[in-house]
């Protein structure tokens, strides 16, 4: 298992793409570095190895929801926007407050938040609000947008914010392809909006953010693959990721690209090369629901822990945290009623 892992990221990306994202993970490291981040860092590498259950480390990169709700219905894109069941996460909005305390607790250990999940992260002032706050505690912040939002200094407010990494999600190169894959957007405000953060950072003679064009690959968007890639050069994109989308397994066969066919069981096994998750980081939903990962995020019942309800050191090395760690240790020898025990990485760990 790599000493920085690439699974922290996007699936389905090439080679290249996946270097520029450890180069990324390098600048988050070396530019925030502590001795305090250097020592966690280093116990939580032992613990991953060693494959302990009770961790003396805290995770240094933390993926955190700020809000559910979209502006955009993506296909397949969280069950189109459907209600969300009895059972399940209801739509909603972290406060600054609330995020505020999280990073108070540990934020001294952090390199980097990934602060994204399933909704669109500008929709809300408050994102700003946290984006600062991170920055200002020397924690680097990665943000992922469709940015098809009417806002008129938009771009000011990202520079202000200090966030270090734009992901841009654009599917597409012709309103036809973008609008059937992002329901309700249009390509032009995206596209005029990502200028206009290029054209800012220019300006303010900055390097940061770094923008990182995600582009998810169909069967009617891959004829346009040659012209996003002239785009991006001529705007000044920093790179473009032509990724694997997560269809489901029913959608039809003009969803799935030649460059990404419809997955197989064994195309599964071969990509499953064990989990970090449990050791490094962990995703925390807008409600304060905490996670390992991003796999199985509607059923609340999934939920290790709630930080707006009790400490995040205290869920870190909870029951349900250590019988998952156990389960990836010795897969197969471990008594795990978590969402870890559905997971098929765990046969492969």
């Amino acid at each position: 298992m790599a000493l920085v892992d690439s699974s922290l990221a996007t699936k389905g990306i090439d080679s290249f793409a996946k270097i520029n994202i450890l180069k990324r993970h390098f600048y988050s490291f070396a530019s925030h570095l502590t001795c305090k981040k250097i020592i966690n860092f280093a116990k939580t590498e032992i613990n991953l190895l060693r494959k302990r259950d009770y961790l003396n480390s805290y995770p240094y990169i933390l993926k955190i929801e700020p809000s559910n709700i979209c502006n955009m219905r993506c296909c397949y894109c969280y069950d189109d926007r459907r209600q969300p069941f009895d059972n399940e996460r209801p739509y909603g909005r972290m406060s600054f407050e609330q995020f505020k305390s999280l990073i108070d607790e540990v934020g001294a250990y952090l390199f980097k938040i990934n602060l994204y999940g399933f909704g669109e992260p500008w929709l809300f002032p408050e994102t700003f609000q946290m984006i600062r706050y991170a920055t200002d505690n020397n924690i680097g912040v990665a943000v992922s947008s469709n940015m098809n939002l009417k806002k008129e200094n938009l771009h000011r407010d990202i520079l202000d914010s200090g966030v270090e990494v734009l992901i841009v999600s654009i599917h597409g190169m012709s309103q036809e392809t973008y609008s059937r894959f992002m329901k309700g957007g249009e390509l032009n405000i995206a596209l005029e909006n990502v200028k206009n953060v290029i054209r800012e950072r220019k300006a303010r003679n900055s390097s940061l953010p770094f923008i990182d064009w995600q582009y998810c690959v169909t069967g009617f968007n891959e004829h346009e693959i040659t012209d996003a890639k002239e785009m991006a050069k001529q705007i000044g994109i920093d790179q473009v990721r032509f990724i694997k989308p997560f269809f489901p397994d029913h959608a039809p066969d003009e969803w799935l690209s030649s460059m990404f066919p419809r997955r197989t069981a064994e195309d599964d096994e071969a990509n499953n090369r064990g989990c970090s998750w449990p050791y490094r980081s962990a995703y925390i939903n807008w409600d304060g629901g905490v996670l390992p990962c991003c796999r199985d995020f509607r059923l609340v019942a999934n939920d290790f822990g709630n930080v707006f309800r009790e400490s995040f050191g205290s869920i870190w090395n909870n029951g349900h945290y250590r019988s998952s760690r156990r389960l990836i240790g010795a897969p197969g020898k471990n008594t795990c009623h978590t969402m870890c025990a559905r997971c098929p990485v765990t046969r492969r760990t």
